[in-house]
């Protein structure tokens, strides 16, 4: 090799080596500031468990984005973003870095829970969206718990869909009560109703509609009982429980009842009606 390609060898490994290090000290650099911002979201002071901070947000404004936002990730993604970025807003001019975390989120994640997780209609995704975003800001077992609860309670036992958007606030829609979180009870017991098919967009605007409807009881819950994230001496702030029979079905089938052979807290008459307290068998 001659002296003159030595030197322009050499002087584009130096330019290498030097990108690297540029490179290397941006990566750096970049992960200081990460690890500052999560510094920032203040943990809830529960040893073992972080709840990332919240901001109380409007119901009618999630209800809304939800609703706007079905046909970009469906059932479970749009319940989600409509929660978690709210908060995001309303973060920003209080805590601009927590801001920036919520806002960052890799909420394509919540993609896979359309029609029920990959359309195999278990749970609903607007169940499941809304029950990862109260999971995120509240980390105290009592009142998580709570909020789950009524959240399942809710979509079980309301005459839903309610939300209808603008435009068509005095237009009739099809309404059930579904008894279950399950998508295949849900969704086929409404498309019965309205005498339409599953594929639909009679259906899709149902659902579309549906989790703009638990979006926004997630959101009236979360705002409810802010108080309590931080604390086990709150009590949360609960409006719906179980009813009968369900609940003296759980008592004696569920973990540590006497028969206790089942997981499940669903309204169990949808699926067993043969086993109701008149005919027990």
């Amino acid at each position: 090799m001659s002296l003159v390609n030595r030197r322009e060898a050499l002087k584009t490994v130096g330019a290498s080596v030097g990108a690297l290090l540029v490179a290397g000290a941006a990566k750096t650099a970049n992960a200081a500031a990460n690890t500052q911002v999560v510094a920032t979201l203040n943990p809830a002071q529960v040893p073992g468990k972080e709840a990332w901070k919240f901001a109380p947000i409007d119901p009618d404004q999630v209800a809304k984005d939800a609703y706007d936002g079905y046909k970009k990730g469906h059932c479970m993604n749009t319940t989600f973003v409509a929660i978690v970025s709210n908060v995001a807003k309303a973060l920003k001019k209080t805590d601009p870095a927590a801001a920036q975390v919520l806002e960052s989120f890799p909420y394509h994640m919540f993609n896979y829970g359309a029609s029920g997780a990959n359309g195999n209609g278990t749970l609903c995704g607007s169940v499941n969206g809304a029950m990862a975003a109260v999971n995120l800001f509240v980390s105290e077992e009592k009142t998580l718990k709570a909020i789950l609860n009524e959240v399942s309670i809710y979509y079980e036992r309301t005459m839903l869909p309610i939300y209808k958007p603008e435009g068509e606030e005095d237009e009739a829609f099809p309404q059930t009560i579904s008894n279950s979180v399950l998508c295949h009870v849900s969704s086929g017991k409404w498309c019965a109703l309205a005498q339409v098919k599953s594929g639909s967009p009679e259906r899709t605007e149902r659902c579309t509609r549906l989790s703009a409807d638990i979006a926004k009881k997630t959101a009236e819950l979360l705002n409810l009982n802010v108080a309590a994230f931080h604390t086990s001496d709150v009590a949360p702030v609960v409006t719906l429980k179980r009813t009968q029979p369900t609940s003296a079905c759980i008592t004696c089938h569920d973990k540590g009842g006497s028969v206790g052979n089942i997981i499940g807290k669903m309204t169990c008459t949808e699926c067993h009606d043969d086993k109701t307290p008149d005919n027990h068998q």
